[in-house]
């Protein structure tokens, strides 16, 4: 599978607001990779589990946003992986979340990445 691919997933399980699932399906790719990949699939996986959280219990930002932080984080550390656009696009997605502190239905994270072949694990 590729970084794309599993991107890919969890974008369309976050889209339907199935922040864990998108968790759960980086995992698998996340436990493989090595490197910059892996922080940017751990990133990814702080984000969704963030908002898995936020989802949950709207009441209790502070675990929440820490997660969204750190993730937010890795991903910006990696963005050399990523078209800009996309990571931009999802770090104001999550800046809006934030100021709302609630999360929404569902969010497609849209992260694109700029070499599909060198990313490639396989499984």
């Amino acid at each position: 599978m590729s970084l794309q691919a599993a991107l890919a997933r969890a974008n369309e399980l976050g889209a339907v607001g199935r922040y864990f699932d998108a968790h759960e399906a980086l995992e698998t790719f996340w436990m493989k990779a090595t490197g910059n990949e892996k922080i940017l699939i751990q990133g990814l996986i702080q984000v969704a589990a963030g908002l898995h959280r936020l989802k949950h219990d709207s009441k209790k930002t502070t675990g929440a946003f820490y997660l969204l932080d750190r993730g937010l984080e890795k991903l910006t550390r990696t963005k050399s992986l990523l078209v800009p656009d996309t990571l931009i696009a999802l770090e104001k997605a999550l800046k809006k979340i934030r100021l709302s502190g609630k999360a929404p239905d569902g969010l497609a994270f849209g992260l694109i990445t700029r070499s599909r072949g060198a990313l490639d694990i396989e499984h």
